[in-house]
């Protein structure tokens, strides 16, 4: 019970249901990591760049769960992916695969693009399988560059992955200057 309580408690403080809640708390969100890595990565995306917390923040309200993996066999034109998995009564559920060959800050952004993909199924409630999925990219998206079939594209999360490198590089930024000073203050 005391479990359950503090789990309550640290969602209502923190800013988004990840902030300062135990490991556990991965099986009951709606974005579950499969790997330690990617617990990390997804904590520092929330601590980093608002664009990213509101994006899982706004996942976490809807009825879409999202496995995220790694992958080293992704193609080497391909930082992410997003994938159908199947529908169970009301809820989705689809898989986001990263590359392995990026940075902490790269897979962020990548992340934050996949996850936004994973709001534009969350908003068609019409997106019941593979097919469908399929065509609701075929009618926002564009083809992907990559070169793979049936792979598709969105503004939306191509402007997302920028915004959140764009975050990631300002939060970067203030955090050196703030070392700078803190460091000049003490000599």
């Amino acid at each position: 019970m005391r479990t359950l309580i503090a789990l309550f408690v640290g969602c209502v403080i923190s800013t988004s249901v990840f902030a300062g809640v135990p490991g556990d708390v991965w099986r009951q969100a709606r974005i579950r990591p499969q790997d330690p890595r990617l617990e990390h990565v997804i904590r520092e995306g929330i601590a980093r760049s608002a664009t990213f917390r509101n994006i899982v923040n706004r996942i976490e309200a809807g009825n879409v769960f999202v496995y995220v993996s790694l992958s080293p066999n992704l193609r080497s034109s391909l930082a992410g992916k997003l994938t159908w998995m199947t529908q169970a009564g009301a809820f989705r559920y689809l898989k986001a695969t990263i590359s392995t060959e990026q940075n902490t800050m790269q897979m962020i952004a990548t992340l934050a693009h996949e996850l936004q993909h994973a709001l534009e199924v969350t908003d068609d409630p019409g997106v019941v399988d593979q097919r469908s999925m399929l065509g609701l990219y075929q009618r926002i998206g564009r083809p992907s560059a990559s070169g793979i079939k049936e792979m598709w594209e969105t503004v939306a999360a191509r402007d997302t992955g920028f915004q959140v490198r764009r975050e990631l590089f300002a939060a970067a930024a203030v955090a050196a200057t703030s070392t700078r000073v803190a460091d000049s203050t003490q000599s």
